[in-house]
């Protein structure tokens, strides 16, 4: 039983967390889009947004990923709130950056999404894909 409430206040956490995180990059209120906005930026089901942002649940690793891209957070922190929540490059609560997903050096979805699956890939594999890339590059 302990071990269930432990995880059900680590879940309250994090969700407090992600929230705050959210706040810090205005985005949507709670009642006021962010769940619809979050389920439609991550591409996933609005009921996994909500159980988040309740705290019923964990995100999935790669939900987990592109939540700490977008709120500029370290994915650790966000998860456990262990270590620093941002790096000092990407602190959204400094007000001169923009805030992420407005400025032009976004990511298309297309470049996040290979992203996602580049980081999933042997070291070895990732490092043949990127001799090939820097040979085209070469070779333009």
């Amino acid at each position: 039983m302990s071990s269930k409430k432990t995880t059900s206040s680590a879940r309250s956490r994090f969700a407090q967390r992600l929230n705050d995180a959210l706040d810090n990059i205005d985005f949507p209120q709670l009642g006021a889009g962010r769940q619809a906005r979050l389920a439609e930026l991550l591409d996933v089901p609005a009921s996994n947004v909500s159980h988040w942002l309740k705290g019923e649940s964990f995100p999935r690793t790669s939900a987990l990923i592109k939540l700490s891209d977008l709120t500029k957070t370290r994915s650790n922190w966000l998860l456990s709130g262990q270590g620093e929540p941002y790096k000092k490059s990407d602190d959204p609560r400094d007000s001169s950056r923009v805030p992420p997903g407005t400025g032009t050096n976004r990511l298309s979805k297309e470049a996040f999404e290979l992203g996602i699956k580049w980081m999933k890939l042997p070291k070895q594999q990732r490092k043949a894909i990127a001799s090939v890339i820097t040979e085209l590059l070469r070779t333009k």
